[in-house]
This record gives structure tokens, C-alpha cells and sequence, in this order.
């Protein structure tokens, strides 16, 4: 009677009008009996309450059912054209600003090469991305220089972008920290020498992608063969094992730390200079030449230095998330329709956040550069009168 009772229990709330609630299921098997549920694993065939509650979860529900696998869908379809728009729109006119003004500091050599590394990464990255939600097929799926070629260009450009981002964060822990070092260091030519030599590095590290991945073929459909973009067979260990930390220290851990570490010491540098500085620049800001006295020039590197921090934590925020879920992709095992369908979701609103990395910088630049935004507002009034010269960026470190 009572095995008739709890299987019965089973199948009634697994019926077709209910199918869409399994929790009801779950609820009704956490409150039985410790008898009642290992009568249930021995009708089953289970060797443990685990697999009874997986079993009698959701193993036969489509994962489309569930609302976060369809929350997963929709942020796919409809954020990254969004975001390829405004990224493109905000990363062109960065980097003519920052181009504009590469001549004076070397600050903004790093920021215009930033610009286009990022504009590359929603290009490389996010637009395949968003057309493969369109077509259901990936553009690197196509052919195999497509391929390599996508995984080449994706890894060198994220990489890049992240990397400037660690060079600048240097330049300007130099400048604040060992200021009487910085116009040594902190030169436009070693900038333009630096950003060489960082995208040398980075392709040569990366270069292995064109003949470790190749298109693979994996099946047939209905009219044709269906090959994936995937590691060759005699580097598959390297690729999806190996490869996969090194990436994710490249990319996460390494510049997370080093970001973290020194961009606590420039806030921790400038807070103590500013205490020890406020009674000077108080008494020298009554002065007609205020804007001109170190002071002055004090404050315009301070200001410098609250938008490169802006940027730097910016990108801790936005890939602490993904850092989190290549940590859980390689140590969690849970195999439910619903856990994977919340895992999707996570990972796509983590992928979101890192590309939102390489689209929001200009406005970051606006929140935190006055100079940067009356740059902006001068080359807008340009386009309707000639006569009216850009606003130069002279920053001074």
C-alpha cells in the first residue's frame, strides 16, 4: 500500500497538466518519510536519495521550459546589437580625441590603442555572437580560416584591450607614486614602443590558435555534413584543458590582481597627498594664477588619475562575474535541466558584463574627464562652425 502510495504520488504530479511544476515534485519527496523514499529508490532502481531527487526533478523537461534558459535566449538576441552600436559609436570617438592629443601624453597613446581594441572585441566577439542567436550557425562554423582566424583575432583583441588597460594603470602608478621618475618612464615614444611590443607578445602567445582549432566534422543533418569550429584532435587536451587557465589568467586572474593591487596604492598615494597638500592649495587657488601654480597642475594629474581609476575598476567589476564562472564551469558537476538552464543564464549576463567592459568606456571618460567632454562638446561644433578650434586635452601627469 504504501509503495502504491508514493509512486502514485509520483505520477500524478508528472501528469501533463502539471509536467511544467516540478517543484511540486521536489516539495512532495523532501517531506516523505525516510521509509517512503527508499521505497521510492528501490521501484526506481536508485542507489541514493540524490538521484532520486534528480530523477524526479526535471530529467525529461526542456530546458527551453524554464525561465531563465528563455531570459538567456532574449539577452542574446536583443542586448548585443544594442551594444556593438553604442560600443562602435563610443569607441570612434574616443579614440579621435585620444589620437587627437597622442603627441602631448603619453597617457592617451595607451587609451586611443585601448579604443580600437575594444571596438575590435565587440566586432571579433560579440556580433558573431549575436548573428549565431540570428542564424543558428556560427560564423566560424563556415570554413576553416574562419575558424582560426576568429579564434586568433578574439583572444589577441581581448587580451589587448585588458592588457593597455594594466600598462596605463602602471604609467599612472608611476606618475603618482615616483613622480619624479615619471618624465623619464613616462614617455609618448616608450608608449607607442610599449603598445608595439604588447601586441607582439599577445599574438605570439595566441598564434598557436592557427593550427591547434580547426573546422571538424561532427555529423550530418538532413541535406548537408555539419562541421564545428573545434581543437584539432591532436591538441584537444591542449585547447579545452590547458589552454582554458592559461586564458583565464591572462585575461582575469593576473590583471585582476594587478589592477586590485596598485590601483589601492594610487587611491592610497593621492589621499595622503591631498591631506598634506590642502592647506598650500587652499591658500594658492586665491591667486590670479591659480590654474598655473603646481597646485593647479597637481590637480589636473588628480583628475587624470580619477578617470584611469574609473576605467580600472570598471573592468574589475565587469569580469569578477566571469571569473566566477570559469572557476565554476571547471568544478561543478550539476547535471539538471534547471541547473544547466540557470547556468546559461549566468554565464550569458556574465559574458554581457564583460563586453559591456569594451563598449562603456567613453562614457566613463565623459563622467570623469571635464576636458574629455568639452573635447567632445568642440568637435560637435565643429561639424557646423569651421571657425571654432578644438579643445586641446593638455593634461599633465
Amino acid at each position: 500500500m504504501c509503495i502504491f502510495k508514493c509512486v502514485f504520488s509520483i505520477y500524478s504530479l508528472m501528469s501533463p497538466e502539471t509536467f511544467s511544476t516540478m517543484e511540486r515534485v521536489l516539495y512532495h519527496i523532501r517531506h516523505m518519510s525516510q521509509e517512503e523514499r527508499d521505497i521510492l529508490m528501490q521501484h526506481f532502481n536508485l542507489s541514493n536519495e540524490e538521484q532520486l531527487l534528480n530523477f524526479s526533478g526535471d530529467p525529461e523537461v526542456p530546458i527551453e521550459d524554464f525561465t531563465s534558459f528563455r531570459v538567456h535566449k532574449v539577452l542574446l538576441l536583443y542586448v548585443p546589437p544594442i551594444m556593438v552600436l553604442v560600443g562602435t559609436i563610443g569607441n570612434i570617438l574616443s579614440f579621435a580625441v585620444f589620437r587627437t592629443n597622442s603627441g602631448k601624453v603619453s597617457t592617451y597613446t595607451y587609451l586611443s590603442a585601448l579604443a580600437i581594441m575594444d571596438l575590435l572585441v565587440l566586432y571579433v566577439g560579440l556580433l558573431p555572437l549575436w548573428i549565431s542567436q540570428l542564424s543558428g550557425h556560427s560564423i566560424n562554423d563556415h570554413a576553416n580560416w574562419t575558424c582560426k582566424m576568429g579564434a586568433f583575432l578574439g583572444y589577441v583583441c581581448s587580451d589587448s584591450s585588458v592588457w593597455l588597460i594594466v600598462a596605463v594603470t602602471v604609467e599612472r602608478y608611476i606618475a603618482v607614486c615616483f613622480p619624479l621618475k615619471a618624465s623619464f618612464l613616462c614617455r609618448i615614444r616608450k608608449a607607442k614602443y610599449i603598445v608595439v611590443v604588447l601586441l607582439l607578445i599577445l599574438c605570439s602567445l595566441n598564434s598557436h590558435f592557427l593550427w591547434t582549432v580547426q573546422l571538424r566534422h561532427v555529423g550530418n543533418n538532413a541535406t548537408a555534413p555539419v562541421y564545428v569550429c573545434d581543437a584539432s584532435p591532436n591538441f584537444s587536451d591542449l585547447v579545452n584543458h590547458v589552454w582554458v587557465w592559461i586564458d583565464a589568467g591572462m585575461y582575469s586572474f593576473v590583471p585582476f590582481v594587478i589592477l586590485l593591487i596598485l590601483n589601492a596604492r594610487i587611491v592610497h598615494k593621492v589621499w595622503v597627498a591631498k591631506n598634506e597638500r590642502k592647506h598650500i592649495t587652499e591658500r594658492r587657488m586665491s591667486t590670479c594664477n591659480a590654474d598655473k601654480s603646481p597646485a593647479g597642475l597637481r590637480e589636473a594629474s588628480t583628475k587624470v588619475t580619477v578617470m584611469l581609476l574609473t576605467i580600472s575598476f570598471t573592468f574589475l567589476l565587469t569580469t569578477l562575474p566571469m571569473n566566477v564562472i570559469l572557476i565554476l564551469t571547471k568544478t561543478w558537476n550539476e547535471q539538471s535541466q534547471r541547473q544547466r538552464a540557470n547556468f546559461h543564464l549566468a554565464k550569458t549576463v556574465s559574458e554581457i558584463l564583460m563586453y559591456l567592459n569594451h563598449t562603456v568606456n567613453f562614457f566613463l571618460y565623459c563622467i570623469s574627464g571635464r576636458k574629455f567632454r568639452l573635447q567632445i562638446i568642440s568637435s560637435f561644433r565643429n561639424l557646423f562652425h569651421s571657425r571654432t578650434k578644438p579643445i586641446p586635452l593638455n593634461e599633465i601627469k
